[in-house]
């Protein structure tokens, strides 16, 4: 177990399955006591000075981060350390982790590590399933041991692959349907939606704001709200089987 810093430590998550938030606590715990914040709610500002250390972390979408309005917005930073954590499911990340260390910068932030960790991917669960476990987990103890180092000693900011500015992607089309005779009108979906997609009382998805995040799905209790996601399971689980190992840079 690492030698906790003496900071604050707060993971501020966008995170609407869960899987992105284990990893966040998983490596915000191994740094030192760690709160959670969310990382798309505007209406909260968060600021940080020198002395604090942020985790910021995103899931990946399509190798990029998630097309949501305002995402990491409320945070500000005073060259505040940071370490930036892309969760995907185990395809890539791609240009994830730099367009996130660019977003930090852009703040007020500076930083200290990244990590790319492998979640269960949303469309194929299979895909990830019980990650990050205890292997990640070992190879994460040494990489916040080596930013707890650096945060000590001083050092330059990590470098990370990617383009931090890359062209947007459209999303990938995923068929969702929900069954008028389960739904019970609850309201449950729109309350989770982390993007505000679905209208409340009418239950329709606007579909320039949905990012197929299927947490609607999740919540559902009748299981009205449903994802066709076989096709795309299918492909991903043919090309993307082989487990791939925690990335990390400091």
């Amino acid at each position: 177990m690492n030698a906790a810093t003496s900071r604050p430590v707060t993971a501020v998550v966008f995170s609407p399955t869960g899987g992105t938030l284990r990893a966040a606590r998983m490596v915000g715990g191994l740094l030192g006591d760690v709160r959670v914040a969310d990382a798309a709610d505007t209406r909260t500002p968060l600021a940080f000075g020198p002395d604090d250390l942020v985790v910021a972390a995103a899931p990946v979408y399509a190798g990029q981060l998630p097309a949501v309005e305002g995402l990491f917005e409320n945070l500000r930073g005073d060259n505040t350390p940071c370490v930036v954590v892309a969760a995907y499911g185990n395809r890539h990340y791609d240009d994830a982790l730099a367009q996130l260390k660019a977003r930090l910068e852009r703040r007020g932030f500076w930083c200290a590590g990244a990590a790319a960790c492998v979640t269960p991917h949303v469309f194929a669960p299979q895909l990830g399933a019980g990650r990050p476990d205890d292997a990640d987990r070992a190879a994460l103890e040494q990489f916040c041991a080596r930013v707890l180092q650096k945060l000590a000693s001083g050092g330059a900011p990590a470098s990370v692959p990617g383009n931090p500015d890359p062209a947007p992607k459209q999303p990938v089309p995923v068929p969702k349907k929900r069954d008028g005779s389960l739904c019970r009108v609850c309201n449950l979906c729109a309350q989770a939606c982390p993007v505000r997609a679905i209208v409340p009382g009418a239950i329709r998805v606007n579909p320039e704001r949905c990012i197929s995040c299927t947490r609607c799905a999740q919540v559902c209790p009748t299981h009205a709200i449903r994802f066709d996601t076989r096709e795309i399971a299918a492909r991903l689980t043919a090309r993307c089987s082989q487990p791939r190992p925690v990335e990390t840079f400091v």
